[in-house]
This record gives structure tokens, sequence and C-alpha cells, in this order.
């Protein structure tokens, strides 16, 4: 009778390699492409807020025939954006800006700003207005 060969089920080093390698390669691919989606999706929060805080302050000029930024502040944004309005604390204005400015990460539109005409801003000139808006 022959003897039996026991054969070895392991995988070899260089499977394993090639497996980190290509899990390597994947990794490289992934994490910055899930970065920039979760940095829209803070911007999208952010821009949610500014659109709320403008249809306040419209209410408010239909009403009194100014605006006032005083009132009808933009919600703290988790933090992630901090939120102001150009000019400052004025009762009877007859324009505003909201800003909404990241904190921490540098996001590549900067502040985005809305003024009282609708008109969308950034503060990155190198940025699109239209890809930062995500077309709102």
């Amino acid at each position: 009778m022959a003897p039996q060969t026991i054969r070895s089920r392991a995988f070899t080093l260089l499977e394993v390699v090639i497996a980190l390698a290509l899990i390597g390669t994947l990794l490289t691919i992934a994490i910055p492409s899930y970065q920039r989606y979760v940095q829209r999706t803070h911007r999208a929060d952010a821009i949610r807020l500014i659109l709320a805080a403008a249809d306040c302050q419209n209410r408010i000029k239909a009403q009194t025939g100014f605006f006032d930024t005083t009132r009808c502040a933009p919600g703290p944004g988790e933090a992630r954006y901090s939120f102001s309005y150009q000019p400052a604390s004025q009762a009877l204005a007859d324009h505003y800006s909201v800003i909404a400015t990241p904190q921490g990460k540098d996001d590549q539109c900067g502040a985005l700003g809305l003024d009282h005409t609708g008109s969308r801003s950034i503060s990155n000139p190198d940025g699109s207005v239209s890809k930062c808006w995500g077309g709102r």
C-alpha cells in the first residue's frame, strides 16, 4: 500500500501579500471617496440651514418691510459650520447675507453665502459655486 501524502490547505506567503496589496489599493480609492461623500453631506446640511434662515428673513420682510438679522439664526449645524449674518444684529436692514463657515477640516468650497437677492457664493475663488451648492 502506497503512503498517502497529506496536503496542506494553507495560504502561501505570496497569496497573502497579493491579497494585502489588493486591499490596500481598494482602501486608497475608497477612503478619500468616502471622505468627500461625508463632506458633501455636511455641506448639504449647512445649505439646508442657510435656506431655512433665508426663508425666515423673507417672511419677516413680508410682514415688516425690513429684514431683521437679530432673528432667525440658523441652527448650530452640529459644529461643522458656524453661521452668521451680515450685517450682524440689525433689526431694520434693507439687505442681508447668511454665511456658513466650515469648522475644522478644509472644505474645497470654503464659506458658503446667500444674500437677500438669492445670490449664492463661496469664499474659495478656485471653487465652483454650482458644484458647491449642489445645483440648489
